[in-house]
Formats: structure tokens, C-alpha cells, sequence
């Protein structure tokens, strides 16, 4: 019978003996499964466990029983395999020819029966051979003998691997090659998925273990699009700032200037809100070690293991050691610094851990425990202290991963601002990371990204030097100046005083290891040195302390990162913010908080803090480079130029032009007496000319030079013809119907003395400052001066001396000089920025108010003073200039058109000058006029409509970066004005999606069209009557205009202009149906008027046609306008001439209008003069002209009568007749020229 049992129940039976099958024991379990068919192949790989918990075997039963299940499992597989090899008996027949089909060589075939071509591939997914078959032992094997013996504390297969169960076992799945990074995102995904009581986006912004955590989506997405642009969301938010660069305000920071900061450190704001955030308290002890260190229960009292937190921080034991500044990592005192008293232990809490330290000393060590390699942090971490070391700790650790700086420089650069930042607020240290840190941190990336600034000079930059080394390197202050054996002495920080400009040996030695160490000059050290000992309240000496020749490490270094020299470097504080910017970097620096612009005050406004200063000086570069000037001309031409003591070679060749040139330019008696005026008795002309009487000033002065004047040309011809009129007055004794005369003549040569001196420094000038000769004059007047008083200058200098060249070179300076220099000067800023006539011109009439500043009223001599903020403006046109392919002039036509609009507008007339505006810029820029609108609403809000030159920066900063990056304006002005705060998280949404869509979609950037500016307004107009008659007192023709916008919507309050050239009207403004009536009033003149109406930055269009004409029903001829007949008789056969002027009752001619001439009624027809032409047109003159002649004697009346009103007029009669003897003339009026005769008709008089 135990032969006929299967494999399992006879190895039963041989370990245990045969069970009766009612029998009740802990083997009958066991002994069913067997006598039941059950298989011991799931037994064997269920393993002890399984025999022991689930069929009730003794230990010892068991493995007697797996070891003897093993052994036999092994048996039926190998005879399974060996059963099914041996099913197919065909196998490979061997070659047939050759050697080897000679003798039965060894072979695989031969020896191994193997049947191959019988059994499936080893890699298909059937073959239990294969990876496949590998896989599900795999899982089985995990799932049945190892999850079943684990705890409650170890994570599960199919928890720590969600996806795994979900898998289809195919062809794609098995053999298809796949990333491990494929693998971690589906993991997640799974994760996130199973994750529903928190959304994904909150659940990764709230983790924050692991310490790379938290992840915030939108602005992962944000910073990763303006990284992939070359920028940082920092960038952004500059350059939709009003107030950028801050070098041209007051340097204090701003609202955006601060976001700018924070997002240019890279670090979201849930970033920033962790590190920045209260420190914990004991009461929420538990929490935060599970949030920030994933301990669970009392797991968190084994973080002062080393072994514990390097994993639970992602680090090893050498990185914990260096974040504590421990053992190989500790800081080591500079041999070259006093000090009060040597250290008894480890200073990590002076240098290297300042802030993990709170600043403290001693610091936080490590220990190691006797006995055992357990090494500890010295801190409880269930104590208070201990909490805020592991507080500190977790901050530090994830600024380290996110700065990716080593843990010494981030900590440098927190000490270093925390320290700047308690300077500025006068209070004690809060060892604390603050906003203000951030933006110290922002500004760090900034200038590490762009000129590869590191840590440590940035740390000097907030700071001072580093006196400690780490390790077995030097401290930063013997790298810099006690790394070169140069001297036999080190520079040593001893705290004593050294004289300013060396005195003695040992002075010498300091300042030539100053200059040895810093790569400078003496010339550069005077110059840095007078900066610092003011900063730092000295007067001739200096000190060898920490804080002075950090300074000059500060001046120097500093500078040379942004690529000037040191003393540009000074010279550009000082031009920008005078004493109190260089005293920001030559003195402690001080990080000074935002101030709020409603609580900004004097005392606050003018007190940037350091990192202001940075910015400033490295924005300044920046426009320099941008504007293709460099610095030092910079600096060089917004500064009063250096005072002279000599003229050089190029003056001495103006003043000899002028000087030879200038005596025929001169006003002189003489002049008038060659053109004809008398001489003006005793006196001299321009003694009456050069003298103030009546209240009317001199024209010229004694030496005929004419004066200056800031008259409009036409008052000053008014003005000068009545000052000409009163000298003629007091120099002649003539009647007074010649004054007038005699004034015009003598007015004519005033103006030619007065073009011929302008003509002469015009062309003077342009030779000497090498510009054009239509920008001299402009750039004369530019510098508050005026022809007059450049002429009357060289003049004096000299009318009273042997010629100019003869002149000392060694004489002290004068006004000559410095206005020279002063012009040089300016007409350099001219050429360099190539700035045109009109520009300057427009900027000297009315730019000078308005451009740069339209909310403070400016003292019109101000247009004189040049400055950063007036360079800056001009370098703002010029580019803008560049960046278009209109004509400047468009641009200045627009800034004119914005500046004379009314102080008040309708809404309908705002509305029509915003959208006006913003299609002219976009024109301007081939730009769209939506993404202009876009820029001028954040820029003015209220009227937005761009007007100042600062506006039109930022607009233009928007333009480049849309056109460099395929953004449009919405979104870089969401980007722009994203806040520091987490509140923002819609904003940060709208920001991330813009962003993203500008980097996936191809824009088409939308340019604006010509023409769409006439398509903003709609106009109908009619006017009744169409005719008007001219000079008719009271008579007016009633104009109605309706305007509607492009919707058909009637326009409100809207003001119209008229331009008529017949006649006038005035401006009016439309009523709430957009409709406005105007009375049109005509002139003296006839003709037919067009008329055009203008609005607000909208160009003249044509509106309407009148008629103004003559009053043809009241045509009558004037006794007056009539010609006399012959008083003689005139003799048969000759011919005389009539002629009469015809004209309404207003007094209008009657031009090309149809009369008749005709002969008194009784005259025979037979026996009557003939007049030619009898009817016809008169002329332009209204005058009609007829030519008559008689072969019949007699007095005969002949008249004439307008076909139009009907009446007429006879002249007197006319005698025919033989005369006697010699024929003599006869007195009668010459007729009008052919030209002027009216058009006449082959008709003869009746």
C-alpha cells in the first residue's frame, strides 16, 4: 500500500508512521493535507514557518521534515526535467561531410541529450527557465516567507511598491528596457494617487521630509522657465519696476525691489516661509521632528547620534562633522590678529557653525563614548536647547541643498547678514534668518550668477574679513595679504593707528602690504584711504583692525567684480548718492529694512542700506554696458568739469576765429548810415540803442554786440521796432509819418548784425566741439549761456590787448574757461549719444519739466543742470530710437501730443486717448497694441496713458524681454509682480500656466497695422446753410457732428478742435449722445472752406465743406470803385476805356459774375457808340472793364447792371464830336492791366 501512496504521504509515513484517519492529533492537519493529494512542493516553499504556525509541527518535526521535502523535491524535478528532455528522440543528425563525418567526435548533441529545438526559448514568458518564472518565485517567496515573519514596523512589498501588483506580465513589460527614473516617477504616482484626503499640490507643498521638501509646483515651474531664459523671477520683478534702477531715486528699497531680492535667491515662497518662520517651542517638540526628521514616538532622542542623523539628513558622518565644525573641520585662529585671550576649545560657534551655534560659546561638539565607536553631538534633543540646535540644523541643512554651497560659506553668509542687519537697526543681534537675509541671499545669487561672486567676498561685502581658517587652510585675511613672502613681517591685526600718508617705516610697511595684497597703487590707496578714514570717523591716521581693512577689501573687491576700477568705483557712490553711499560701503555696512512708502520720511528716504548700494552700483554698470558708454565718461560728463588755469591749443584757434571775424559782425553807427539813415544828430546810434528809456530795454550794448532775449520772435520784433522807433524819435527831428520808415530800415539791420554774430559762433562753435552747426547754438543755450555773452566773453578778452595769441597761457581761470569746458563737455554727451537738433530743442522748451518728472513742479532753470538721472533719460530716447524703424520724430511728437493734454478728460475722451496712445507706441515698436495697454495699466493705473521717459523705460525693458524670450507682456508682468508672501497662491497659478504656455506654443506676435488709429472714432457731420456770405455781420452756419467709437457708441464729453482757414469756430465739447454743434462765423475772404476737426493724439481729419461767397442779390457799383469819364470831347473814331467795380452790400466783391453794359434807353439805335464786349464776366477783382467808341456825334449816357440783383448804375455822359485843331487828352482814369480785365463777349451795345 506505501507504494501506492504518493511521494508526500510515504515520506510521512517514514518520519512519523501511519496516522489513523479518525485519529486527532497536532500531526493529523499534516497528514490529511498529504492523504489528500495535497503537494509538498507548497510546503517546501512555505518553509518552517509555515509547518510550525499552520499544521502544528514541533520545530524539530518540521526541519526533519523540510530536510527530507528538499531532497525529494529535488528528485522530481530533476527526474521531471530529465522526462521531458527525453521526449523527443530526433535530435541533430551531425555534419555529413568533412572530418567530423568520419569519426564520432565529442559533442554537446552526443553527450547532453538536451532536445532544444522541443523546448520553448529561455527567454519567452512561458519558460520556467525564465525571468519571468524568476520574478513570481521571487514574489511568492517574499510574500509567503518573509512579510509573514516581519513586524509591524516593516513596510510591505506591495505597500512599498504600490505599482507592482498592477503590472501585466508581457512582452513589453519583461524585455523592454526601462530607466530607474521611469520606475521612481510611477512609484510616486501611485503614492500621490493613494494620497485623497489632501490634494497633491498641498500634500507636496506641506511635506517636509525628506529635507529636499517642500515642492511647490508653480514655483518650480516659474523659476525653471526664467532659468531656461537666462534669468531668475528677480529679473523679472526689476523690470516691471517703476522705480528701476534704484540708482536714480533714493536708493532706499522698495516694495518690488525687495520681491526682486527674494525671487532672485531662488528659494519659493514656502521655502522661504520654512527657514524664515518662529522657532519651535517645546509644545509642538513631537511634531516637528516627525514633520522635519520623519521620527516616529521617541525615535528623535537618537539625533544626536551621528550614525542616525546622517540618515536621516541624507548625509555621511564626515558631513555632519564639517556642519558642526568639528575634529578636521575646525576653525583655526589667524597667527596674525590680537586676540584677548587664546580658546580652551573648538570655536565653530565664532566661525564655520555660527548660526547652527546661535552664535554662542562654547560651541556644539561631538563626542565619542569609551568603549564603543558610537559617536554623539553634545545636545539633548528633548531639551529646549536641543530642540533649537535641531531647529537651526534643519534650516541650515536645506539652505546648504538649496544654495548647493558647502556648510562653512552658507553659514558665512548668514552670520555676515545677520551682523549687517543689526547694524542697520541699532538693536542686538537675533540670530534668526529674516527677510532681510533673504534678500541678502537673493542678491548673493544675483552677483553669483553673473559674475561669479563667491561666498566669502560676499560675506566682506555685508561684513568683514574671515579671521579664521578651517582646517589646515588660511583665513581669508592671510589668504589675501600674508600669502605672498614678500616681507619679512606679516600684516598684523594688532589695533594700532598708521598714518593715512605714511610717516615712518613701519607706516610705509602697512600701506605697501595694503597695496601688495590688494593689487593696487598709492595713488589708488590715497584715494580709497581718504573714503575710509571719513566712513570711520578718522582724521589722519588709520587703524589695523578688522573693520578698516575690510573696507578696503570691500572698495577693492567690489568693483573689480562688476569690472571697473576701485576709484570708479568711489567716484561713482559718491556721484550717485554723495557722502552717505560711500559711507554705506566704506563704513560697517547695514542691511536696512523696507520702508513703507506711506511711512517713508526725510530721515529715512536718504539712508540706503548696503545691499541697496550693491544693487545700484551693479544696475549702473549694467546701463553703461547697454548704452555703450563706459563708466568713467560716465562719471566724467555728469561731474563739473575740472577747473583750467590755461587755455589749450583748440581755444586759443576759437578765440582767434571769432576775434578776426567778429568786427564785421558787429552792430555799428556805421551800419545804419550805409543803409541810408541820417546820422542821429549829436549822439551815437547805439548809444540810443544800448540804453533802457520808457521801460524799453537796449537792444545791442556799446560795443554793438546784439543782446540776448527769451521773447518769442515775434514779440521780440514788436519790441524792437518800437525801441528802433523811439531812437529815431530822439535822434531826428523828421515828421512823424517818416519814423515808421526810417524804424523798418534800421529794424532790417538789427536783424542782419544780430544773424550775422549767431552765424558766426554757430559755424565758431561746431568747429570747436565738433558737432553740427544746428546743434550749437542748442547747446550754447543747454549750458545757460547765449550767443551775447560768448561773444561779449571773448570780446573783452580781446578788444583791449595786442591779439590773443600774444596772451600769458599761465593766467588763473576765468568764466571763459569754465563756459568752454562746460560746452566741450556737453556737446560731447551730444555726439557721443547722437542725439539730433530737434530732440534737444524740444527737451529745452518743455522736456526739462516733464520728461523725467511729471509730478514735481521744476524751477525752469533747471533745464541747465545735467545729471545721471538727465543722461539716463537721453540714453532712454536714444535706445528707443535703435529699437524702431520709424523716424524719431514720430516719438517726439507723441511726447509732445501727451504732455498739452487737458489736466481733465471725460471717460469717453480718456478712453479714445489711452486707446489713441497705445496704437501710436505700438506703431512705434511694430509692437501690439494690446501688449502696450497691458504695460501702460501697470504702469499708470489711474489715466494710463505712458508720458514720462522713466514709463517709457519700463515699457521698452518689457518690449526687449518679450522679443528675447516669445513671452508676452501679461505674462511678464504676472511673473514680475508675483509677492514674497505664500498668500498669493491664485497669482502664483495664473504666473505658472502663462509661463509654461509661453514655452510650449509658438506666439505670433501681433503688429500693429496702419490705419487702426483713424478706426477709433466714427464721424458724421452736416452743417447748414452750406453758403455763407462773407463779412455779413452775425451770419454763421451751424455745424452738427455726431461721434461714435468703433462699436457705434456715442462718445461723451469729448473735445473737438476746428482748423478753418476762411473763418473761424470754436471748440466745443460733445454732449451725452455724442453730438456737439458748432457755429461757424466766416471771414473776409471767399472761397470754399474745408474744415477738419482734431481730438486728443488723433491727426486732423476733414469733417465738413462751406461756401463762403458774396451776396449776389445786393451786387451794386459803387460810385467810388467807378471809372470818370472823359471831361473833353472825344474826337469820332477814338477809343476810351470804362471800367466799375461791383460789390454787395457787406462789402464783398463780386467776382466772375455775369454784367451788362448798355446805353441809356432813347438812344437810336442806328446813330449810337458801339461798346466792346457789352456783356461779360468781371474779374477776381470783381471789376468789369469795356472799351467804347463813337462815328457819331453827340453826348450819349452809358450804364451797367448786374444780371444777378438786377440793379445797375449810369455813368456821366460822354461827348462825341469833331474837335478843332491839334487834339489834345483828355482826363480819364487808367484802366485796369489785361491781366485783370474781366472776360468778355463778342456783343455789341444796343
Amino acid at each position: 500500500m506505501a507504494d501506492s501512496l504518493r511521494p508526500a504521504a510515504q515520506l510521512f509515513i517514514q518520519l512519523f508512521g501511519e496516522q489513523p484517519t479518525t485519529a486527532q492529533n497536532r500531526l493529523s492537519k499534516l497528514w490529511s493535507y498529504v492523504e489528500q493529494g495535497g503537494s509538498f512542493f507548497p510546503l517546501v516553499e512555505k518553509g518552517l514557518a509555515v509547518l510550525v504556525g499552520e499544521y502544528g509541527l514541533e520545530q524539530e518535526e518540521a526541519r526533519r521534515f523540510l530536510r527530507r521535502a528538499n531532497s525529494l523535491a529535488t528528485y522530481v524535478r530533476r527526474r521531471f526535467i530529465e522526462h521531458h528532455v527525453q521526449g523527443d528522440k530526433v535530435g541533430s543528425t551531425g555534419p555529413s561531410s568533412g572530418l567530423m563525418s568520419l569519426i564520432e567526435g565529442p559533442q554537446l548533441e552526443r553527450i547532453f541529450n538536451l532536445q532544444l529545438s522541443a523546448k520553448c526559448p529561455s527567454d519567452s514568458l512561458e519558460s520556467m527557465f525564465g525571468p519571468s518564472a524568476y520574478l513570481v518565485f521571487l514574489y511568492r517567496l517574499i510574500r509567503d516567507l518573509i512579510e509573514s515573519v516581519g513586524d509591524d514596523t516593516k513596510l510591505p512589498l506591495h505597500e512599498r511598491r504600490t505599482d507592482l501588483m498592477t503590472l501585466t506580465v508581457d512582452s513589453k513589460t519583461v524585455n523592454a528596457p526601462e530607466s530607474s527614473v521611469d520606475v521612481i516617477v510611477r512609484v510616486l504616482q501611485a503614492f500621490i494617487a493613494a494620497n485623497t484626503t489632501v490634494p497633491t499640490e498641498q500634500a507636496l507643498i506641506e511635506a517636509r521630509y525628506p529635507n529636499g521638501l517642500p515642492y511647490y509646483q508653480q514655483w518650480v515651474t516659474i523659476d525653471g522657465v526664467a532659468g531656461f531664459n537666462g534669468r531668475s523671477v528677480g529679473d523679472f520683478a526689476n523690470i516691471v519696476d517703476g522705480k528701476f534702477p534704484n540708482f536714480l531715486h533714493s536708493g532706499s528699497l522698495t516694495r518690488l525691489a525687495a520681491a526682486a531680492l527674494a525671487h532672485a535667491s531662488r528659494l519659493g515662497p514656502y521655502q522661504q516661509k520654512l527657514v524664515t518662520e518662529e522657532y519651535k517651542s517645546s509644545e509642538v517638540m513631537y511634531q516637528f521632528y516627525l514633520d522635519n526628521f520623519g521620527t516616529e514616538d521617541f525615535e528623535f532622542m537618537n539625533l544626536n547620534q551621528i550614525f542616525y542623523l546622517a540618515q536621516r539628513t541624507n548625509l555621511v558622518a564626515e558631513e555632519v562633522t564639517s556642519l558642526f565644525s568639528v575634529g578636521d573641520y575646525a576653525p583655526r585662529r589667524s597667527a596674525n590678529v590680537d586676540y584677548p585671550s587664546e580658546p580652551d576649545v573648538p570655536e565653530g560657534g565664532r566661525s564655520g557653525s555660527v548660526y547652527i551655534n546661535g552664535n554662542a560659546h562654547p560651541a556644539i561638539g561631538i563626542t565619542t563614548q569609551s568603549g564603543n565607536n558610537l559617536h554623539r553631538i553634545i545636545v539633548n534633543p528633548n531639551s529646549p536647547k536641543g530642540l533649537n540646535t535641531f531647529d537651526r540644523l534643519n534650516r541650515k541643512l536645506r539652505l546648504d541643498k538649496w544654495l548647493n554651497l558647502p556648510p562653512e560659506q552658507t553659514d558665512a553668509l548668514l552670520a555676515a547678514a545677520i551682523r549687517a542687519e543689526a547694524r542697520g537697526a541699532e538693536k542686538p543681534e537675533m540670530w534668526a534668518i529674516s527677510v532681510n537675509v533673504i534678500h541678502a541671499l537673493g542678491l548673493f545669487q544675483r552677483l553669483r550668477e553673473r559674475y561669479n561672486c563667491t561666498a566669502a567676498d560676499f560675506a566682506v561685502f555685508l561684513d568683514e574679513l574671515s579671521l579664521y581658517g578651517r582646517g589646515d587652510a588660511l583665513s581669508q585675511f592671510d589668504q589675501v595679504f600674508n600669502n605672498q613672502d614678500n616681507y619679512r613681517k606679516p600684516l598684523k591685526l594688532d589695533g594700532e593707528a598708521f598714518a593715512l600718508i605714511p610717516t615712518s617705516d613701519q607706516d610705509n610697511l602697512t600701506v605697501s602690504q595694503l597695496c601688495s595684497g590688494l593689487g593696487i597703487d598709492l595713488q589708488t590707496y590715497h584715494y580709497l584711504a581718504l573714503a575710509i578714514a571719513q566712513a570711520h570717523d578718522f582724521t589722519d591716521t588709520l587703524e589695523r583692525s578688522s573693520a578698516v581693512i575690510s573696507s578696503f577689501y570691500r572698495l577693492v573687491k567690489l568693483p573689480r567684480l562688476l569690472n571697473i576700477t576701485p576709484v570708479e568705483g568711489v567716484l561713482m557712490l559718491s556721484v550717485l548718492g554723495g557722502e552717505t553711499w560711500l559711507n554705506g560701503l566704506a563704513g560697517q555696512p547695514r542691511i536696512v529694512s523696507l520702508v513703507d512708502e506711506h511711512s517713508r520720511n526725510e530721515d529715512t528716504a536718504d539712508i540706503p542700506g548696503v545691499l541697496s548700494l550693491i544693487e545700484a552700483m551693479q544696475a549702473c554698470v549694467q546701463w553703461c554696458e547697454q548704452s555703450n558708454i563706459s563708466v568713467l565718461w560716465m562719471l566724467q560728463h555728469v561731474s563739473a568739469p575740472l577747473r583750467l588755469s590755461e587755455f589749450s591749443q583748440q581755444d586759443q584757434e576759437f578765440f582767434d576765429k571769432i576775434g578776426t571775424l567778429l568786427n564785421s559782425a558787429r552792430l555799428s553807427n556805421n551800419s545804419f548810415l550805409v543803409a541810408g539813415i541820417p546820422p542821429a544828430g549829436e549822439s551815437d546810434w547805439l548809444d540810443l540803442l544800448s540804453i533802457e528809456s520808457k521801460e524799453l530795454a537796449p537792444v545791442v550794448d556799446v560795443n554793438g554786440l546784439v543782446l540776448a532775449t527769451a521773447m518769442t520772435p515775434e514779440d521780440y520784433l514788436a519790441f524792437a521796432r518800437e525801441k528802433l522807433e523811439w531812437a529815431v524819435r530822439n535822434g531826428l527831428d523828421i515828421e512823424e509819418t517818416q519814423v515808421s520808415a526810417l524804424a523798418e530800415i534800421m529794424l532790417t539791420v538789427l536783424l542782419q548784425a544780430r544773424d550775422a554774430q549767431v552765424s558766426l559762433v554757430r559755424e565758431s562753435l561746431a568747429v570747436y566741439a565738433g558737432i553740427e552747426g544746428e546743434l550749437a547754438i542748442l547747446v550754447l543755450n543747454w549750458v545757460d549761456a547765449s550767443v551775447y555773452q560768448l561773444l561779449r566773453q571773448v570780446y573783452d578778452r580781446t578788444a583791449l590787448e595786442s591779439p590773443a595769441t600774444e596772451r600769458r597761457r599761465d593766467e588763473p581761470s576765468d568764466g571763459l574757461l569754465e563756459l568752454l569746458a562746460v560746452v566741450r563737455q556737453r556737446a560731447e554727451v551730444v555726439s557721443m549719444l547722437g542725439l539730433s537738433a530737434v530732440l534737444v530743442r524740444d527737451y529745452l522748451d518743455y522736456g526739462y519739466g516733464v520728461w523725467v518728472d511729471q509730478v514735481t513742479i521744476i524751477d525752469p532753470s533747471q533745464k541747465f543742470v545735467f545729471s545721471v538721472r538727465i543722461l539716463y533719460a537721453m540714453t532712454t530716447l536714444t535706445r528707443a530710437f535703435s529699437m524702431s524703424e520709424q523716424p524719431e520724430q514720430k516719438l517726439l511728437d507723441y511726447l509732445r501730443q501727451v504732455h498739452s493734454l487737458p489736466s481733465r478728460l471725460s471717460t469717453d475722451a480718456l478712453r479714445v486717448v489711452q486707446q489713441a496712445a497705445a496704437i501710436k507706441l505700438a506703431e512705434f515698436f511694430a509692437w501690439s497694441a494690446q501688449e502696450v495697454s497691458e504695460c501702460v495699466r501697470h504702469i499708470d493705473p489711474e489715466t494710463q496713458v505712458l508720458k514720462t521717459l522713466e514709463q517709457l523705460d519700463l515699457l521698452m525693458r518689457v518690449y526687449q524681454l518679450s522679443m528675447q524670450t516669445g513671452m508676452d507682456a501679461r505674462t511678464i508682468l504676472r511673473i514680475g509682480t508675483l509677492p514674497e508672501s505664500t498668500d498669493a497662491s491664485e497669482a502664483y497659478a495664473q504666473a505658472a500656466e502663462l509661463a509654461l504656455l509661453s514655452q510650449t506654443q509658438t506666439r505670433v506676435p501681433v503688429v500693429q497695422t496702419p490705419g487702426e488709429l483713424k478706426r477709433l472714432v466714427r464721424m458724421t457731420c452736416a452743417v447748414a446753410p452750406t453758403e455763407v456770405f462773407a463779412r455779413k455781420p452775425g451770419e454763421k452756419a451751424i455745424i452738427t457732428m455726431t461721434l461714435t467709437d468703433a462699436q457705434g457708441a456715442a462718445l461723451k464729453g469729448v473735445a473737438v478742435d476746428w482748423h478753418s482757414e476762411l473763418g473761424t469756430i470754436r471748440s466745443g465739447i460733445t454732449d451725452t449722445n455724442g453730438v456737439l454743434e458748432a457755429e461757424y462765423s466766416p471771414g473776409k475772404v471767399l472761397g470754399t472752406d474745408n474744415l477738419y476737426f482734431s481730438m486728443s493724439l488723433l491727426e486732423p481729419e476733414w469733417a465738413v465743406s462751406i461756401d463762403v461767397i458774396a451776396d449776389a442779390s445786393s451786387m451794386s457799383f459803387p460810385t467810388l470803385h467807378m471809372s470818370p469819364v472823359p471831361t473833353e470831347v472825344v474826337p469820332l473814331g477814338q477809343e476810351i476805356t470804362l471800367y466799375a467795380t461791383m460789390v454787395d452790400q457787406y462789402g464783398n466783391l463780386g467776382a466772375n459774375m455775369l454784367v451788362d453794359w448798355a446805353w441809356e434807353e432813347g438812344t437810336d439805335p442806328e446813330e449810337r457808340p458801339t461798346i466792346r464786349p457789352a456783356q461779360g464776366f468781371t474779374n477776381q477783382k470783381g471789376e468789369s472793364t469795356v472799351y467804347i467808341t463813337s462815328d457819331f456825334s453827340g453826348a450819349f449816357e452809358v450804364g451797367i447792371r448786374s444780371l444777378a440783383s438786377g440793379m445797375g448804375t449810369v455813368f456821366e455822359p460822354i461827348r462825341f464830336g469833331v474837335t478843332q485843331g491839334r487834339s489834345h487828352s483828355f482826363e480819364q482814369a487808367a484802366p485796369p492791366s489785361a491781366s485783370d480785365s474781366g472776360t468778355s463777349s463778342t456783343e455789341q451795345g444796343s
